[in-house]
């Protein structure tokens, strides 16, 4: 290409004007050279101009833009729409540039502009070439950048968001306050506040030593499982019911107890992954790979009378290739059940290929739940043996003796008979003479069966290994795979959207061409790759390293330069401020109230909750509350309805739990407001701070500090105090006056000085600062 500058110099100066403007044309030709990159420049315009007329679901003129073989191939007339190497015979820019709108495309809206067109001409005199969204290639090891401002920069994360700051012109927040960095790990990593004496030791040492001892304990928490299988439980759809419209009642609390010890124990996530898609295909599988599997049998049942068992059970089939695919490759499977996807290179018959894994299990949509095995509480447990070591001693002992013992025996043997399981719904695979056919469903209806197929996966992911079994089993091994470019970046984006409110890829559930474009596409790869080889899958280490960056100990204060450039904090300029989980905000005030029980595991429970809620049709089922400790335990355990899910949980956006949720939509309505200001538990909670905020000193203003400290760790501002204080006189002299009493914590009760500090409580409780984590 010519060169203006040398070019220049052997032009006469008496040349006229317009060889000077031809000079300058083939000048600004230079940029026909520049690679245009198919990923970022030409796939948006196809995604958002053109494939709803030319793409998996409709390929007008049989022109279809999703595959490059599709898109070279022969269209309705005879000739390809796109001549690589020579854009101007290309039937499709034609068309693009056609003057009559009746024949330009796109057919409606606005015509391509200028630099589109340009975009895709070069493109196609280039080529023409394709390339696998980003997603689809595995990732590779990044190179860590070399940071100038090396203070900054703890490990390297902080290098590569620092490098990213940089370059959007921005620089790190100094770190958070001791006491808030304390509060935002603890919430984070278990789910609940701190000690004070967490937050006193960090005060007192504010250095990374003794913040990375608070790390190692927090993690090795028994509440740290609790945390994260609450976060699980959205994407295995966990509840405690079958669902549609009698919702009756089954027994999956075993399964969520098994996630709860899977994450203490921090399981390495590809175990994770294999038992709980295919626990039963192991060798010899134990109790608790059978009891992981129950992930796939949280699909709903539907046991009315007159209902079409094969309907529902493929109707479950479904749900379990759409979770999967959700869960593990963050892929919008669930539309290619009908038609070719969209917008990824995923065909219609590959959906039914990846059905068939998991169309040979024996469960049916029936009223048994069939199979199921017997799981036990831990209290049964315990008395069963008792109840067989008891047996066995005296069996073993003398004839005479066991003689003498005969009837205990017998009234043993009736006691533990009427120790009865609970039936957990488990999966199994079919023998082999039992195997079902899998078909295409044409157009998704499941009574139109088109071809028959095998199980497969889709010819745009990584080849399914000739070593592995064509079962779920096999399935499970090709997911978390070194060669799937999905399942770590998946997991790994999850986990950093649960520390610092949003992904890398904010589109959790959706990592196509249409989901949003990663931040920090090196950091997210770099994560990932090391996640696989240098921490072998494991959660911790992960966390651990996500926790202790410089990124994550900002301060989210917002400074101008972050508002200005910034303002939602895509590029990390500063620490998260987000909403705390409809979980974490009722454990949260039960916590610092001193209500909250530690009792783990076991059978959900029903803590106190509007009557009139469970009033379903057909359905005797009463919610009867819970008592003693019991109704005060971790949301975990609460007792989860599907048509009629826990009131506070779902003002706070809990789902329904009817299918997989990869990412909760955080909202703010008043509502919010009116459950932590009426709800009996977080009145109850209320009511106990306000013992302790009594107890805590013989003046207003040590029970006002004592109340606010426990909640926020902090303590409060002159002006925050002046108001306080004025709610409490206000509405002490309302119960002087009137001599009314309150209902307090199962008494009632008459001095004012309590009810009021009850009043002031319930309002901390419900102050902005105490439902988020910043």
């Amino acid at each position: 290409m010519i060169n203006f500058k040398s070019f220049k110099r052997i032009i006469p100066l008496s040349f006229s004007g317009a060889m000077a403007i031809l000079v300058l044309g083939l000048s600004c030709n230079d940029k026909e050279d520049e690679k245009v990159d198919f990923n970022a420049e030409v796939r948006p315009i196809i995604n958002n101009k053109c494939i709803s007329c030319h793409g998996g679901v409709k390929q007008s003129g049989k022109f279809s833009l999703l595959f490059e073989s599709e898109a070279l191939a022969a269209t309705k007339s005879g000739e390809p729409a796109i001549i690589p190497g020579h854009a101007d015979e290309s039937e499709m820019i034609k068309r693009i540039l056609h003057e009559d709108p009746e024949v330009r495309m796109p057919p409606e809206g606005p015509p391509l502009d200028p630099k589109e067109i340009d975009i895709l001409k070069k493109w196609i005199n280039q080529g023409a070439k394709w390339e696998d969204h980003w997603s689809f290639i595995p990732p590779t090891d990044k190179e860590i950048p070399e940071i100038s401002e090396s203070g900054w920069t703890d490990n390297p994360i902080d290098a590569f968001v620092l490098e990213k700051m940089e370059e959007k012109g921005l620089s790190p927040s100094p770190q958070a306050p001791a006491a808030t960095l304390a509060r935002r790990l603890s919430l984070d990593l278990t789910g609940l506040p701190p000690t004070p004496e967490m937050v006193k030791k960090l005060e007192e040492s504010p250095d990374l030593a003794t913040y990375e001892e608070l790390v190692d304990e927090l993690l090795a928490s028994p509440q740290y499982g609790e945390r994260w299988a609450a976060m699980w439980m959205d994407l295995a759809r966990y509840a405690d019911t079958k669902g549609y419209q009698k919702d009756r009642h089954r027994p999956m609390w075993k399964f969520r107890d098994w996630v709860i010890d899977a994450f203490n124990a921090d399981m390495p996530f590809d175990q994770f992954t294999i038992e709980q898609i295919a626990g039963d295909l192991l060798p010899e599988p134990s109790k608790d790979q059978l009891i992981a599997t129950g992930f796939h049998r949280n699909t709903m049942t539907n046991d009315e009378s007159g209902t079409d068992d094969e309907e529902f059970r493929v109707a479950a089939v479904l749900d379990r290739v759409n979770t999967t695919w959700e869960v593990w490759q963050g892929i919008t499977f669930a539309c290619v059940q009908c038609h070719s996807h969209p917008y990824d290179p995923i065909k219609h018959d590959e959906f039914y290929e990846f059905y068939a894994f998991f169309n040979n299990t024996s469960d049916a949509d029936t009223w048994t739940d069939s199979p199921t095995m017997p799981v036990y509480t831990k209290i049964e447990e315990q008395e069963r043996a008792n109840i067989l070591h008891w047996i066995d001693s005296v069996k073993s002992a003398s004839p005479k003796t066991n003689y003498q013992f005969a009837h205990q025996i017998e009234e043993k043997e009736v006691e533990l008979k009427s120790i009865r399981p609970d039936p957990l719904p488990v999966m199994e695979e079919l023998s082999a003479d039992e195997r079902r056919q899998t078909f295409v469903f044409e157009r998704g209806n499941w009574m139109e069966h088109g071809k028959e197929v095998q199980p497969g996966v889709p010819g745009s992911m990584p080849k399914f290994p000739d070593t592995l079994p064509k079962n779920r089993l096999g399935l499970a091994k090709w997911i978390v795979s070194d060669d799937n470019p999905l399942t770590a970046r998946v997991t790994v984006n999850r986990i950093w959207a649960q520390l610092f409110g949003r992904g890398i890829v904010e589109t959790q559930e959706d990592f196509g061409s249409q989901g949003f474009e990663p931040t920090h596409p090196e950091l997210l790869d770099w994560m990932a790759v090391n996640w696989m080889k240098e921490q072998h899958w494991q959660l911790k280490p992960l966390l651990k390293m996500m926790v202790m960056s410089a990124t994550y100990r900002q301060s989210s204060e917002l400074s101008k330069e972050a508002l200005e450039k910034d303002a939602a904090n895509y590029w990390l300029s500063r620490g998260p401020r987000v909403r705390l989980t409809a979980e974490q905000v009722r454990d949260q005030a039960l916590a610092v109230s001193g209500l909250l029980s530690k009792k783990m595991f076991g059978p959900s429970v029903m803590p106190p909750q509007p009557d009139g809620v469970w009033q379903v049709i057909n359905n005797p089922e009463k919610w009867i509350e819970s008592k003693g400790d019991d109704k005060h335990r971790r949301g975990i355990y609460t007792y989860w309805r599907r048509t009629s899910p826990y009131p506070s949980m779902v003002s706070f956006d809990s789902p329904s739990r009817e299918f997989c949720v990869n990412r909760r939509i955080r909202t703010n309505t008043p509502l919010q407001a009116l459950v932590t200001m009426n709800d009996p538990v977080y009145v109850e909670a209320a009511q106990a701070l306000a013992l302790k905020m009594k107890a805590a000193g013989s003046t207003l203003d040590e029970q006002l500090k004592e109340g606010y400290e426990l909640a926020l760790f902090k303590q409060p501002k002159p002006q925050v105090l002046s108001s306080l204080e004025e709610l409490y006189q206000t509405a002490y002299l309302h119960f002087e006056a009137n001599g009314e009493g309150l209902e307090n914590l199962g008494k009632q009760e008459t001095d004012p000085s309590i009810n009021a500090l009850t009043m002031v409580a319930n309002s901390i409780l419900n102050l902005d600062g105490f439902i988020t984590k910043d």
